[in-house]
């Protein structure tokens, strides 16, 4: 499960990484995993700020929470850090940057 809520946390800095700071508005996801998973989160940008959130329901039932934001730094170049809350009350912190590898 921690792998599952992990791929999904990735898949929507991925989505924020990839929005332009120019290009302000806002989102929404819906997907389900290989083992029945339900992931729907959404977000917005502006300003070359993003913020995102949403609930990752495992094959179970069981819900896992993740909010965040992202920062572009640089042309090509976000910084951002997020919480994952588990089931049980767990709280997981993280940071991450991304790059355009053309940059």
């Amino acid at each position: 499960m921690k792998t599952a809520i992990w791929a999904a946390s990735a898949a929507v800095i991925l989505t924020t990484a990839n929005v332009s700071a120019a290009e302000a508005g806002s989102w929404t996801t819906h997907w389900t995993g290989p083992r029945g998973g339900i992931y729907q989160g959404g977000g917005s940008c502006d300003s070359g700020s993003c913020q995102r959130s949403g609930t990752f329901t495992g094959p179970h039932g069981r819900i896992w929470r993740h909010s965040g934001n992202a920062r572009q730094v640089a042309p090509g170049q976000w910084a951002g850090e997020g919480n994952i809350v588990g089931p049980g009350g767990g709280r997981w912190q993280h940071s991450w940057t991304w790059h355009n590898g053309g940059n």
